[in-house]
């Protein structure tokens, strides 16, 4: 059996869930379109999602279009939530981009588009909600031709844009297609240039070969909430969508988890090559080859828009695997290449959550360890110290999201501090220290030595070995190796220390006084100093960002952009627009947003996505609250190790 992936992609609110619904409803599988508005579709099945209207979790269904099995991820659309619509990209054969015909195509819409075609993954667009008031068909296709690519072919003639009486009809003139097939067939390049008539049979074709390998775009209309135009978009799926044809050696990814009361977690797994069978073991590798077998005890697959149980899962579909091992990102025996692709980068905002009754603090841990378990791009981190719950995001939205979702699901009232933004600290230059056993001010049975330096960008932590450790017990060298990594959790300013190389230099210790917490309590006091001498600097996240703009508004642009001190490439001029690319400190990023599409008169479009670092000023180094005590302070370190000793 035919089977293909596919992912229905849109900036928020143009009506993907819809599509959807309506998907499943001609396909046969519900007996009624479920509405967005009222909370009734299919997919969202999370309270919050139909409370708001909005797709957070990815939420994975099936159908039939004839012969051929389409599963259907229908991904988040807001901004927060990208890094969960990244992770399905890398299962998908082809995806579907919703773009409204009133709003026409918005700052995520641009970003969805880049990811699609960073990975070629085959597109179909679907322009959506024609029966609106103030919908615009030329408009928006010119809209889409300019932001986000000109190799588009129109599918449909729409009637009666604007009403309830909306209608769309196959397109029976093709000939506007030759001009973009043109540029990628060399048959049909002569005949454009020759200016000679192609048969439609033949263009059909081509369109058809080169949307598989995303070099042209289909573009289809029609309004989902009345059913306009779906039947059209719906056949076309087995039609410009390649199938799986995978060999028979095991590579398949784990790319959601959904957390279960029982305590045990449903694993989607795309399987790209060979199967997958109950009662069997297969190999499961994590991100740092960390490598162990999974005993394949529960397996489900979709079908027609439920789970059934299985005795297996071949190439091309999804399985579904219920244990406690798996997390997002594992590979089943050989790893997917589109995989490696998948990049987890650290949110750069921090909340702190507390909860306005003590008794429920316990379930607040039990609330978040579950949802980040599910989602690998929200990082929780409780300090038994302090019990203070840490939450790293990308937005308020998000933030809001975790708030409610433990609300409906725990009756837990959650309170948030303000976001704060996660600077990094880096070595600058070179420093060592030392301290012996037998030195006068040493209370500690041990001799330690570090050298600290800059290391290799996206390295994090290099520790390496220079002194002779064949006599020193392996208690002593797995204490000094954690310790290391725990204090570069909080460097000479209080933020992580990254890219850093510490070499380990000296040795010591005397048998049988020495014991591992002496080598736990001299490290930071000799790591600190080392840090100390070699000196770190503060850096902070970088939002990558593209802003396209008419000519007329470019000078005020640049100007408000560089003013917040953004760094900017030189302006390109495409498609009668101007596209600056370049970089915003996150703190001012959603101000800078903000302000150019008032700018601008809505006409800009600014779309964002995390990026690197940058180092702040010199003068004003910001500095984060410890929550240890420093051991250059060393009346204060050494007062609080003997109360622990």
């Amino acid at each position: 059996m035919k089977i293909i992936n596919i992912g229905v992609l849109a900036h928020v609110d143009a009506g993907k869930t819809t599509l959807t619904e309506q998907f499943l409803f001609e396909s046969g599988v519900i007996n009624e379109v479920g509405s967005v508005d009222k909370g009734s579709t299919a997919t969202d099945s999370l309270e919050i999602e139909r409370k708001r209207g909005i797709t957070i979790k990815a939420a994975a269904v099936s159908f039939m279009v004839g012969d051929v099995k389409v599963n259907l991820i229908d991904t988040p659309g807001h901004a927060d939530f990208i890094s969960e619509v990244e992770h399905s990209l890398s299962v998908l054969d082809g995806a579907i981009l919703v773009i409204s015909a009133v709003e026409g195509v918005q700052a995520q819409t641009r970003i969805l588009m880049e990811a699609l075609k960073q990975q070629q993954i085959p597109t179909l667009m679907f322009m959506n909600k024609l029966d609106r008031m103030g919908a615009d068909y030329k408009r928006v296709s010119s809209m889409i031709r300019q932001f986000l690519d000109e190799r588009v072919c129109e599918m449909n003639t729409v009637l009666n844009i604007g009403s309830s009486y909306v209608n769309v009809i196959d397109r029976e003139d093709h000939s506007s297609w030759l001009e973009v097939l043109a540029l990628n067939s060399e048959d049909l390049f002569g005949a454009y240039v020759a200016e000679e008539k192609c048969s439609e049979p033949m263009l059909k074709r081509e369109l058809i070969r080169q949307t598989k390998i995303a070099r042209a775009y289909p573009l289809f209309a029609g309004a989902a909430a009345k059913g306009v135009g779906i039947r059209s978009l719906l056949i076309s799926l087995p039609m410009f969508f390649p199938s799986q044809k995978g060999g028979n050696e095991l590579t398949a990814g784990v790319f959601k988890l959904i957390q279960l009361n029982t305590g045990e977690q449903e694993a989607y797994v795309r399987i790209y090559e060979g199967m997958i069978r109950i009662r069997t073991e297969v190999p499961v590798i994590r991100h740092g080859n960390e490598s162990f077998n999974l005993k394949v005890k529960h397996l489900h697959k979709l079908e027609n828009g439920k789970q059934v149980s299985t005795d297996a899962v071949g190439a091309g579909d999804i399985a579904i695997l219920t244990g406690r091992k798996l997390g997002v990102g594992d590979a089943l025996g050989l790893v997917p290449k589109r995989m490696k692709q998948m990049v987890n980068k650290l949110p750069p905002l921090q909340v702190k959550a507390s909860t306005r009754c003590d008794k429920d603090e316990v379930k607040l841990h039990q609330a978040l360890t579950r949802l980040a378990a599910e989602d690998p791009f929200l990082h929780y981190s409780l300090d038994h110290k302090t019990a203070e719950h840490s939450i790293r995001l990308f937005g308020e939205v998000q933030q809001e999201v975790v708030k409610e979702t433990i609300l409906a699901e725990y009756g837990i009232l959650v309170d948030f501090t303000q976001p704060e933004v996660i600077c990094i600290e880096k070595v600058i230059g070179t420093g060592s220290a030392l301290e012996r056993i037998d030195d006068q001010d040493n209370p500690f049975y041990a001799t330690l030595g570090f050298r600290v330096e800059r290391g290799e960008e996206g390295c994090g932590l290099t520790y390496q070995l220079e002194a002779e450790l064949g006599s020193l017990p392996l208690a002593f060298q797995r204490a000094i190796h954690e310790t290391v990594t725990r204090v570069l959790q909080e460097g000479l300013y209080g933020w992580v220390v990254e890219d850093v190389c510490v070499t380990l230099t000296h040795t010591g210790y005397s048998s049988p006084i020495s014991t591992a917490k002496d080598f736990r309590a001299l490290a930071p006091l000799v790591l600190m100093q080392a840090l100390k001498q070699a000196g770190t600097a503060v850096f902070e996240p970088l939002d990558d960002v593209q802003i396209v703009v008419p000519e007329q508004y470019l000078p005020k642009v640049l100007t408000l952009v560089t003013r917040h001190g953004g760094m900017i490439n030189e302006p390109i001029f495409k498609n009668e627009l101007f596209e600056v690319n370049g970089s915003i400190a996150v703190r001012t990023s959603a101000q800078v947003k903000a302000m150019i599409r008032a700018l601008t008169s809505g006409e800009g479009i600014l779309s964002a996505r995390l990026g690197g670092y940058q180092q702040t000023g010199s003068q004003n180094q910001p500095v984060k609250q410890r929550c240890t005590p420093n051991p250059l302070n060393r009346n204060e370190y050494l007062l609080f190790q003997s109360k622990k000793m």
